[in-house]
């Protein structure tokens, strides 16, 4: 019974979890809503607030689950590994992506397409999005999917790393909007390599890096086309 409550405990801990890469976007959705500019300015400063508190959240429930510092591992040649890995989610993202096209005819996913038009809204909207994409969004997500989540799988659920990198791909292609198999199936596959990333070196800033430096990539065409 106790052995029970516990783990419901943790449950709730990743559910919490999960919640805070959410919230911060609800300034976002703010910014979207009012006309006034000094007010989608104020909603912008909002989003960064939450986005910070979000980090700091989860970050504390992580010491919490493992008691222990983030990277626990200190490994060597980060610039090959970064390399490695990116190379690795890039060339995984062109087939699925050529795929996704030949087959279903879209030439990105849904979730990307609603991306793309928020760079198109007002500047606080558009400044946002860079922040969001760039920087807020890799370090909440590889916070909560890697590291919190098969962090917590693994000590207090099932200590299977392969189980644990699975459940947190297809938890991390669930919150990437998809409307056909193949799109869904890229998010998964990107959430599973980044989760093998993260179980064979042990070094959440190695995943944050790769995971900004892939949406900085797909950012760029956008960039370039509204400035």
């Amino acid at each position: 019974m106790k052995k029970s409550i516990q783990k419901a405990g943790y449950l709730i801990i990743l559910l919490i979890g999960f919640g805070l890469c959410i919230v911060p976007q609800f300034g976002l959705i703010l910014q979207l809503k009012v006309k006034n500019e000094l007010i989608q300015y104020l909603s912008f400063l909002l989003t960064v607030i939450l986005y910070i508190l979000a980090i700091w959240l989860i970050w504390k429930l992580l010491k919490k689950i493992t008691g222990a510092p983030i990277s626990k591992r200190q490994s060597g040649a980060f610039v090959r590994k970064y390399l490695a890995g990116l190379s690795i989610l890039l060339f995984s993202e062109y087939i699925l992506g050529i795929l996704n096209f030949l087959i279903n005819g879209e030439n990105q996913t849904v979730n990307n397409t609603a991306i793309t038009k928020l760079f198109f809204q007002q500047n606080s909207v558009k400044l946002t999005m860079i922040l969001m994409v760039v920087i807020f969004a890799p370090i909440c997500e590889e916070l909560f999917f890697r590291a919190l989540l098969i962090n917590t799988i693994k000590l207090k659920f099932f200590n299977f790393n392969w189980l644990a990198i699975l459940i947190s791909g297809i938890l991390f292609g669930l919150l990437h909007a998809s409307d056909t198999i193949l799109s869904a199936l890229m998010y998964v596959t990107m959430g599973i390599i980044l989760g093998v990333i993260y179980v064979k070196y042990d070094n959440i800033k190695l995943n944050i890096a790769i995971h900004a430096t892939n949406n900085l990539i797909a950012l760029i065409p956008i960039l370039l086309v509204i400035w």
